[in-house]
């Protein structure tokens, strides 16, 4: 008896080896494409779970409209405007 020392290889048929290419190819494009849609809808319900709680809390308070200012005496000068948004005065 006399031991082999080299693996028996095993051939495949063509067809068979285009099947695995085509269902690992398969595989990935699936695997790559669920990575790529998954955080998409992880913000599509997120934007939706926004939008439910905003329009819930938003129906039952509303701030009520800011009275109109004082008119200006004859003569007086506005005040500078002052806080975020005034813009640059020189």
């Amino acid at each position: 008896m006399s031991a082999r020392t080299h693996p028996r290889v095993t051939r495949t048929s063509t067809g068979s080896a285009i099947a695995r290419t085509l269902a690992t190819l398969l595989i990935f494009v699936a695997v790559f494409v669920s990575f790529l849609i998954a955080p998409l809808l992880v913000l599509l319900v997120a934007f939706l779970a926004y939008t439910a709680m905003r329009h819930r809390g938003g129906s039952s308070t509303q701030t009520p409209a800011a009275a109109p200012a004082a008119p200006l005496a004859p003569g007086a000068t506005p005040l500078p405007a002052s806080g975020f948004g005034s813009g640059a005065r020189a």
